[in-house]
Order: structure tokens, then sequence, then C-alpha cells
């Protein structure tokens, strides 16, 4: 198994099973992918525990050009 760190902009740890679910709650993550991303927009992390631990994107980041939300 692939293990990744969480993201330093949103402390998501990507996992396959909640990608291809993203109602799925569990696995890497204790919330689902679309209640992350909705946390995300909320108040900037995926989980509200977890803004400690995150930062601002920057202009080194870089977004896939297709990504898109699930919510």
């Amino acid at each position: 198994m692939k293990y990744t760190c969480p993201c330093k902009i949103c402390f998501w740890e990507d996992d396959g099973v909640q990608f291809r679910d993203p109602d799925y709650e569990g696995g890497a993550n204790e919330v689902s992918l679309r209640q992350a991303q909705k946390n995300f927009f909320k108040f900037g992390a995926c989980e509200e525990g977890c803004i400690e631990f995150v930062r601002k994107p920057n202009g080194k980041d870089i977004k896939d050009l297709n990504w898109n939300p699930f919510i």
C-alpha cells in the first residue's frame, strides 16, 4: 500500500476508495471527499480540526486543470 502525506493546503490524504466513491466516510480520511471539499470552501481545511495544519496556496502551487469539485 502506498502512503501519501496529507496535502499542506487542505490536509486531505489521497484515498482511491474515497475518490471512486466521494460519499464514503473512513479510510485515509474521517470525512467523505464531498464533505471535505465543502469544508475547504467553508473554512479552508478538509476538517475543522485540521485548520492549524494547513497553509494558504501560493504562486508555486498548481491546480490540475481537469479538477472539478464533487459538490
